[in-house]
């Protein structure tokens, strides 16, 4: 029995060291290094669900790609910035005392910042007004008279397109389906399009591409180049945000 424990003891400490163990020292001749394994790695979560992609063509016929020519005035991006901050967090009086008191807000004799907070009142437009700040937009004029308008839909449009009857696409990969219904099949897939407004629905609209394809598409997806659009002036080194429009 007393011969047995050396034997056991020995078999014990030899089933510990195939342990992994967290260090492993060894030794040279001049020093001693400490190496540490490394930990073992988490596990990878399971990948999320592909977003789904339509197989339907392209169209053929004109796009207008985003543009922001913003970025070559950094004043003018930080001022944009900070009124997209007020109108995100849905802050009218802040967005109001942002702009220029004399913002222009009609094509006749409208506005001042009264008008202008009575027009943000209105339902969805500060909405529309974050989505007018976040889209591009274009420099127009030189010297004192430049100015910057957004989005880019409206301060970039081709001419030689109807801005009452057509409309622009904003987004890659949007499905023109062949009904309203969200199921039905897609008939196209549409990045950047200039299409002909068809019919104009509270949430959708049925639209007609350049090269005869007609369908439906949702409206978040496309925007009128005579929807609302805002102008920037600089005045005493100070960009001011001193038109909010619509229509012609």
């Amino acid at each position: 029995m007393r011969r047995s424990l050396p034997v056991l003891l020995f078999l014990t400490l030899a089933c510990r060291e195939n342990v992994a163990p967290e260090s492993v020292t060894t030794t040279t001749n001049d020093a001693t290094a400490s190496t540490t394994a490394p930990a073992p790695a988490a596990p990878v979560p399971p990948a999320a669900p592909p977003v789904a992609t339509s197989t339907a063509p392209g169209v053929n016929g004109p796009k207008l790609m985003p543009v922001d020519d913003a970025p070559q005035d950094a004043a003018l991006v930080a001022y944009r910035n900070q009124l997209l901050d007020a109108v995100r967090r849905r802050d009218a009086a802040a967005v109001a005392a942002l702009v220029d008191p004399k913002i222009r807000t009609s094509f006749g004799n409208g506005g001042g910042t009264d008008e202008f907070r009575k027009t943000l009142a209105k339902e969805g437009v500060l909405e529309d007004l974050a989505l007018v700040l976040s889209r591009g937009g274009t420099f127009q004029g030189e010297g004192e008279s430049r100015s910057f308008w957004a989005p880019y839909v409206y301060s970039a449009w081709p001419d030689r397109h109807d801005a009452f009857e057509s409309l622009a696409v904003i987004e890659d990969n949007v499905p023109l389906r062949e009904t309203k219904d969200a199921a039905s099949p897609v008939v196209a897939t549409l990045a950047y399009d200039i299409v002909t407004l068809v019919i104009s629905e509270e949430e959708l609209r049925q639209v007609k591409t350049a090269d005869g394809k007609v369908g439906w598409v949702d409206a978040r997806h496309v925007r009128s180049p005579v929807g609302y659009r805002a102008g920037f002036n600089k005045t005493g080194g100070q960009w001011l945000m001193n038109a909010f429009v619509a229509g012609d």
